[in-house]
């Protein structure tokens, strides 16, 4: 009975020593999101780019708003197939792309920041290396560098064949 109780009370202790939050809001994600996840200034990303590191920009939003503007060279992989598309070697070859391995640097954009960061989060908790997340999202790179801004006009018109967005499931 003695080891029991001991053992009950060990047990309580353990359990009162979680600290992990539960129950968290939407907010309360992303402000914990922004503390695990580096961002990067729309400069940086610029300056990147102009460089001859090997690195992938993917736009997380959705495909209808990825095809009214995005970041030359960025593939769209929408936030909630992201865990199921990004160590797919068949999407990648439908994209024409390389897969990008866990230690090359990705960087994450969506319209302002908040969908990016829970992706990055994501591929940190996967084993990605170097993510990083656009502060500000699409909105800072559009006001920052109009001139280099990519539409998909041919599905803007209705595109060719519906697009499936995956989903894993």
């Amino acid at each position: 009975m003695r080891n029991y109780i001991i053992l009950s009370v060990l047990l309580l202790a353990l359990m009162a020593c979680n600290t992990q939050p539960t129950d968290l809001t939407i907010d309360q994600m992303v402000n914990k999101a922004f503390e695990e996840v580096q961002t990067t200034k729309a400069d940086e990303l610029m300056n990147i780019m102009e460089t001859e590191e090997i690195f992938t920009v993917i736009d997380v939003r959705q495909k209808d708003e990825h095809y009214h503007g995005y970041i030359p060279g960025s593939v769209n992989i929408p936030r909630g197939s992201i865990e199921f598309s990004i160590n797919n070697a068949t999407f990648w070859d439908n994209e024409g792309l390389y897969m990008p391995t866990q230690d090359e640097l990705i960087i994450l954009y969506c319209k302002k920041g908040k969908r990016s960061i829970l992706a990055g989060q994501t591929l940190e908790q996967m084993g990605y290396k170097k993510v990083l997340v656009l502060e500000e999202g699409w909105k800072k790179w559009e006001l920052s560098y109009p001139d280099y801004c990519d539409k998909n006009l041919e599905m803007l018109a209705g595109g060719p064949a519906k697009h499936d967005d995956g989903g894993g499931c």
